[in-house]
């Protein structure tokens, strides 16, 4: 009877540290400070078809991994898995852009929950060099 309450256990254990967290630069993807961002896939670990995935959300310096709790860069199966947990995160795909310079697929992609230049109002010209946003 322990050794099945000690089984049972472990593998409670086990499936919560399944649950993998996607992280960028030690944030919580869903708590990143910004309403956009670019992701593209880097490569994989050697003589993998998984991919890693780069962020650029205008943080400046290196393009940080996707990460897990650990800081060790996830994979995934294709760039469709990202945009799923991408989109779970709270983002939706904008436009895919195309590089022939490196041939590289950019993945533009915007916060769901966040205001476009119309949902935020009109611009007042209050002088010729003076613009001002008036949030309604």
């Amino acid at each position: 009877m322990k050794t099945k309450v000690l089984f049972f256990a472990l593998f409670l254990i086990g499936s919560f540290s399944a649950v993998k967290a996607q992280y960028v630069d030690q944030t919580p993807i869903s708590e990143l400070n910004a309403d956009y961002m670019k992701v593209w896939s880097d490569l994989g670990p050697v003589l993998s078809s998984k991919i890693t995935v780069a962020v650029d959300y205008g943080q400046g310096g290196r393009n940080p991994q996707i990460t897990d709790e650990r800081r060790r860069p996830m994979t995934f199966t294709g760039m469709i898995a990202v945009l799923n947990m991408m989109s779970k995160n709270g983002f939706e795909l904008v436009e895919i852009i195309r590089s022939e310079k490196d041939d590289q697929e950019y993945y533009l992609l915007r916060r769901k929950n966040s205001r476009t230049y119309e949902q935020s109002g009109t611009v007042d010209y209050i002088d010729d060099n003076i613009h001002q946003r008036n949030v309604q």
